[in-house]
């Protein structure tokens, strides 16, 4: 059996997973890549050349649409939708799959499910969909009409979390038709050699990025846009007044609000927060070990919060928004605490509560590392597997 799928570019929580599927004996798998990414490489969203230091293509088979290139800046332009839905279908007719997984509802991988049910082909949807945004009434009846004729062309959804599977039984989806498998993520095995020995030293991190010594962290690594609110977040946190023991630290930049932060700041002479600037993926395993807590304070227009999954393998609390596509999991499993995303009082007594309750802090970095099993790469592909041979 040969399986492909189907994705925009190199996404780095999906490159382990890459790799294990390939490891399977039971079908023959391979991906395919609309554009090929240079390691080193300019990131239209965060605004700045960034490299997440590890290898995008070894260990996998895989195939992409053009040429390499350094930049993402052109890569979901309608122009070049249409050109990748040209060489998808040309590729689907030279080669031949018994099932294809598509990453995205992206317009090019329903046309090339339509052609594919024609030819009597499997067609799986693997999405990070919600209904969490804010919208006016055209965008809801494009949205809702867009997203069920799309979904009458596959014949199954790979489902992330609870609002993932929320989303598409509101847009016709059958619950037969739904399989949840937890969004898999990067693992500091993959990130370091296996001959490499992991060793974190814990003043050495604090000293490489200029922090101060002998405080609690609290971290927040993203972009610095209207998604992520980082300026609510520091006005929150300063508001909460923990006092000299805590210190926020902030990672990643770029975006609209990137200046905006760096001024803020410098002009109130902020010493308990710290801009580390962007960090590659080895670099946040270190951030992620020396905190304690990471929040995400996502508005409309966040995603699943794949941050928040990857720092719960390192004995990490949470604090999430309720537009947080995984903050379901997160009160459920009980790795973190969620606030109301419209109310910074909210997050000023989620940040107090969880930095003078010792024990529930304990508790919740306990539960997340029990719950990181099941976002392993090793699991996830263990899933998908279970599905793609059944019967």
């Amino acid at each position: 059996m040969k399986v492909l799928f189907v994705c925009s570019h190199q996404i780095q929580n999906l490159i382990p997973l890459f790799v294990e599927l390939n490891k399977k004996k039971d079908f023959n798998f391979k991906v395919i890549y609309w554009e090929k990414l240079t390691s080193f490489h300019y990131d239209e969203e965060f605004k700045q050349q960034i490299d997440f230091n590890i290898n995008f293509y070894r260990n996998y088979d895989f195939v992409s649409l053009s040429k390499e290139k350094n930049s993402t800046k052109s890569f979901f332009s309608f122009f070049n939708k249409i050109r990748i839905s040209i060489n998808l279908i040309k590729y689907f007719f030279k080669n031949d799959f018994n099932t294809v997984i598509f990453y995205g509802y992206y317009f090019p991988h329903v046309i090339s499910a339509i052609l594919l049910k024609i030819l009597g082909k499997k067609t799986v949807l693997r999405s990070v969909s919600y209904n969490l945004g804010k919208r006016n009434l055209l965008k809801k009846v494009i949205r809702y009409f867009y997203y069920r004729l799309s979904n009458l062309f596959f014949d199954e959804f790979w489902s992330i979390c609870k609002l993932n599977t929320d989303f598409f039984l509101s847009f016709g989806v059958k619950k037969e038709k739904i399989f949840l498998i937890p969004s898999s993520q990067i693992t500091k095995e993959f990130i370091f050699n296996e001959n490499e020995k992991f060793l974190l030293n814990n003043e050495k991190i604090v000293e490489d990025n200029k922090l101060s010594k002998n405080k609690k962290f609290i971290l927040f690594a993203g972009k610095f846009n209207s998604q992520k609110r980082p300026l609510f977040l520091i006005n929150s946190f300063i508001n909460a007044q923990l006092g000299n023991e805590w210190n926020l630290i902030l990672s990643g930049g770029g975006g609209i609000f990137h200046d905006d932060v760096l001024k803020f700041i410098n002009k109130n002479n902020l010493s308990n927060v710290s801009f580390v600037g962007y960090k590659n993926l080895r670099e946040m395993i270190g951030l992620y070990t020396i905190s304690d807590i990471v929040v995400l304070p996502s508005d409309y227009g966040e995603t699943h919060g794949n941050v928040l999954m990857e720092a719960i393998q390192f004995e990490c609390a949470l604090i999430a928004s309720d537009r947080t596509g995984i903050y379901p999991e997160i009160l459920k499993e009980q790795m973190g605490l969620v606030f109301k995303a419209a109310y910074k009082s909210d997050l000023i007594e989620k940040f107090k509560l969880l930095t003078k309750d010792k024990e529930l802090l304990l508790k919740l970095k306990k539960n997340g590392i029990k719950y990181s099993d099941k976002i392993k790469p090793l699991y996830a592909a263990n899933k998908m597997s279970e599905l793609l041979i059944k019967k």
